[in-house]
């Protein structure tokens, strides 16, 4: 079975999130969310398309990112999830779990 790869943007823990993401046994692709002059599309693009599901911490980047993200994520057909909090490890459970229902 192929790993899964779970997108993560915002926030500012990217070692936390791959090695959370170690014990799910995926791989996490990270992007603090901050971008210069509003959102850049082509900084999520790739994430979003190399990603099985992105999850977006709410509290953690700004309207304009959640808005580009969310729209590249239904373009490419990729679940996200909207998480409050700053917790990694519920983050990426809860991406494990939305890839699971996704391929079930």
């Amino acid at each position: 079975m192929k790993k899964q790869t779970i997108a993560i943007i915002g926030g500012s823990q990217e070692q936390t999130f791959i090695k959370v993401g170690k014990k799910f046994n995926c791989n996490v692709l990270f992007h603090n969310g901050k971008t210069r002059n509003g959102g850049v599309k082509k900084d999520f693009k790739n994430i979003v398309k190399k990603s099985d599901c992105v999850i977006i911490m709410l509290g953690a980047c700004g309207h304009i990112t959640m808005d580009i993200v969310k729209k590249l994520c239904k373009e490419f057909d990729k679940p996200v999830i909207f998480q409050h909090g700053f917790g990694a490890s519920l983050a990426i459970q809860k991406g494990v779990e939305a890839v699971s229902k996704a391929a079930a």
